[in-house]
């Protein structure tokens, strides 16, 4: 198969252009450059001997799919197969053969051994900063959890369960699995960094590897209030909007409780991601075993995210 998208159709295609099209995949076709992904994607196949590997693009853009929709690698075959606009989009004409679901395992794979399961968020992103959408007026900080591939293992239980995930307990609820910690840039609410820890790992832990510092102000709730966190908001001359937690056997002030009350009618911004994920892209749960496989699911929601809103921005 072609280790490029086919950027020129066939007769069949030709016979075939006035069948109707997925607006929004056209549009977000045309509004990023995928010259400089591809070619990221090309570098992890160095071999320029032996048979041609599937387009790397191709693959890329099929996982996009995927998880924009929240599809298991045989539906993501079947409706690329099936769908003439997600040919397109693919970049694949009728003439060509539709990757199979072993060809998107191996991909992923090899996306992991060449460290871009925790990169391709920041590929994409360049362009987007290029583009002036990502400011650095405002960052907005939040975590969700996200339920394990597999059930808890029973307690004493050595065996099953999966060894990156976690316990703990939200609103008096067990909870079972990883937490994202994500950053989004509070005009556009494009995500700029993430991570992903197992669900006990405490939220003000991975503050720090999530806010960049070149941000005017950052905003996040009671969770991440601590002296350190306003100390570091200080050395990095970053604006404090981390609302307010009073010490134990204290009360807020009235200023703080008002000032708590405008932080967080911004920071619900966040919340928007949150629920596209879920409600959306069918992410409640990750779906794979292993800290490194989750990561990469979770880079390709957080790019699916701004690759949406970027498709969105540049209509409006």
């Amino acid at each position: 198969m072609q280790t490029t998208t086919n950027a020129q159709m066939g007769l069949l295609d030709s016979l075939m252009i006035s069948t109707p099209t997925n607006e929004f995949l056209e549009r977000l076709d045309r509004t990023l450059n995928w010259k400089p992904v591809e070619k990221a994607l090309q570098a992890m196949y160095p071999a320029t001997t032996g048979r041609p590997p599937c387009a790397p693009l191709a693959l890329f853009k099929m996982s996009l799919l995927q998880h924009c929709y929240g599809l298991s690698d045989p539906q993501c075959e079947e409706l690329v197969s099936d769908r003439l606009s997600w040919r397109r989009f693919v970049g694949l004409g009728l003439q060509d053969a539709v990757p199979d679901e072993t060809t998107l395992v191996r991909f992923r794979q090899r996306l992991r051994e060449h460290g871009l399961h925790e990169n391709l968020l920041a590929l994409v992103n360049r362009q987007l900063q290029a583009k002036g959408l990502i400011l650095k007026t405002c960052t907005l900080v939040d975590a969700t959890l996200l339920q394990a591939a597999r059930r808890a293992p029973a307690k004493g239980d050595q065996a099953g369960g999966d060894d990156d995930a976690g316990y703990t307990v939200k609103q008096g609820q067990p909870h079972y699995g990883y937490k994202a910690q994500v950053a989004v840039d509070e005009t556009h609410t494009l995500i700029r960094a993430v991570t992903l820890t197992a669900a006990n790992v405490h939220d003000r832990r991975e503050f720090e590897s999530v806010v960049k510092g070149d941000e005017e102000m950052v905003m996040a709730d009671k969770a991440y209030w601590s002296r350190e966190r306003s100390e570091w908001c200080g050395r990095n001359g970053v604006a404090n909007g981390i609302l307010e937690k009073p010490s134990r056997g204290q009360t807020l002030r009235p200023a703080a409780v008002r000032m708590n009350r405008l932080f967080s009618s911004i920071r619900c911004k966040i919340e928007k991601v949150f629920g596209w994920w879920k409600r959306s892209a069918g992410y409640r749960r990750v779906r794979y075993v292993g800290h490194e496989r989750n990561r990469l699911e979770l880079e390709f929601k957080c790019v699916c995210w701004n690759l949406k809103r970027l498709a969105n921005l540049e209509v409006a």
